[in-house]
């Protein structure tokens, strides 16, 4: 990882996946993340320091590599062009600080979820490994403008009223079947 590459900035958007209450555990790793959408006019900027991030990592790889004259390869952007939005992924080993729009502190026991809107602090650092020439984007903190907790429902309560009846209706059946 080149360190001489960091840039430290602040985003404000939606959030469509949201694991910065606990972790995201899927594929055996530990990682808070977050997807953010914003507006593309409001993305220009952050996606400028992306590229120029990535073109300084792939001007420090031909320095290392002159002779080489094969295009090199290049990872997946952190960010995706949505159409009117731009999403970007931020991610982080480590929990984030988070605070609400009044700078106090979030606890431990409030679930965020998608639909909040919040700002961002976030590292954006280049590399070259084997998977490409590219830049992360780490979360550094977190300040929610409009939070969306977890409701019933959303966090593995079971979404379904509760049924009086114990059978079914099959549209070609003579009669309910009972369970």
């Amino acid at each position: 990882m080149t360190t001489n590459n960091d840039v430290l900035k602040t985003i404000h958007g939606k959030a469509k996946f949201c694991y910065l209450t606990q972790p995201d555990e899927a594929f055996g790793s530990s990682v808070y993340k977050v997807t953010l959408e914003i507006s593309k006019e409001n993305s220009q900027e952050h996606t400028k320091i992306i590229q120029d991030i990535i073109s300084k990592e792939v001007a420090e790889q031909h320095k290392l590599t002159p002779n080489q004259t094969t295009p090199l390869t290049r990872a997946p952007l952190p960010y995706k062009d949505d159409g009117d939005t731009i999403s970007f992924k931020f991610h982080s080993k480590f929990k984030p600080k988070i605070w609400d729009k009044d700078q106090k502190e979030i606890g431990a026991d409030v679930n965020i979820y998608k639909d909040s809107t919040m700002w961002i602090s976030y590292k954006a650092s280049g590399y070259n490994k084997s998977i490409g020439l590219g830049c992360t984007l780490y979360i550094q903190s977190v300040q929610i403008d409009n939070l969306v907790e977890g409701s019933e429902g959303a966090n593995g309560a079971c979404p379904f009223p509760k049924r009086e009846t114990n059978s079914v209706e099959f549209k070609n059946a003579k009669e309910p079947i009972s369970l």
